[in-house]
């Protein structure tokens, strides 16, 4: 082989090494910068996450405290002055007006034990006390002592419930999924199922209202009072399933594992 012909053939080895070796590089600059910048969203979205859980927990806190609050006013001041009044009633002698006082006196009673029943529901400590089943198995009694509500609960064998924290907040979910289903289902019979062991944990609340189109409520999205049990779900990592259908009531299924 000629020598110009081999010098040329080097250098062309040569350029393919180099052009090679530039577009490795190239390569691994671009997978470096990918990589960095995929990380870069990772930890901007945890940042995120982090922010949005934050400021979930502190509004949840404000709510818990301003329940708390309350309560104590309820069992405090209005409970004690209903009780004083019952105790006045008593001291009337008036024979005539026996049937009014009477009927009075009962119906103080029924609102002192209706506002002791909302007390201790409001109440974090006491709910986080005797724990979530009956918590649940306290709420959905009332409702039926109201007459309104057909009420039926239904637990899985030996389950207490998971911890505290989660317990409180689920239940609290309970409360809103309850007060909505008053509000808007048209209901006369409420269930809740609960299902699980003490790492996890699922909860069936259905009803027998009018239901609504499940294709429109996800075009118009959820009210506020889902809105809540969405937020207090996010808070534990939780799962709402919501099914419905007009004319054949809704059922909302939580579910929660164990932090």
């Amino acid at each position: 082989m000629p020598k110009q012909q081999e010098d040329i053939l080097i250098t062309i080895v040569i350029a393919s090494v180099f052009l090679v070796l530039i577009g490795f590089f190239l390569l691994l600059i671009v997978f470096v910068f990918l990589r960095r910048q995929r990380k870069f969203q990772q930890e901007r979205d945890e940042m995120k996450n982090r922010f949005e859980q934050t400021i979930l927990k502190s509004q949840l806190e404000i709510q818990e405290q301003t329940f708390s609050h309350i309560s104590r006013e309820i069992h405090d001041n209005i409970g004690q002055v209903l009780s004083l009044v019952r105790l006045n009633l008593s001291t009337f002698t008036n024979i005539e007006e026996h049937e009014k006082l009477e009927h009075t006196d009962e119906l103080l009673g029924k609102a002192i034990k209706d506002l002791r029943d909302l007390s201790h529901s409001l109440q974090t400590n006491r709910i986080q006390d005797i724990g979530i089943v009956e918590s649940i198995r306290q709420l959905l009694n009332n409702l039926q002592k109201s007459g309104r509500y057909k009420t039926d609960l239904s637990v899985a064998e030996n389950f207490t419930g998971i911890d505290k924290n989660t317990d409180l907040i689920m239940f609290r979910m309970v409360q809103e999924i309850i007060n909505n289903i008053m509000k808007h289902a048209k209901a006369d019979q409420i269930s809740v199922k609960i299902e699980g062991n003490e790492n996890e944990v699922q909860l069936i609340i259905t009803d027998n209202g009018i239901g609504f189109d499940m294709e429109k409520f996800k075009t118009a999205g959820p009210g506020i009072g889902l809105q809540n049990i969405f937020n207090r779900a996010k808070m534990i990592h939780a799962t709402v399933d919501i099914k419905s259908e007009p004319g054949n009531g809704t059922a909302i299924i939580l579910q929660a594992k164990s932090k």
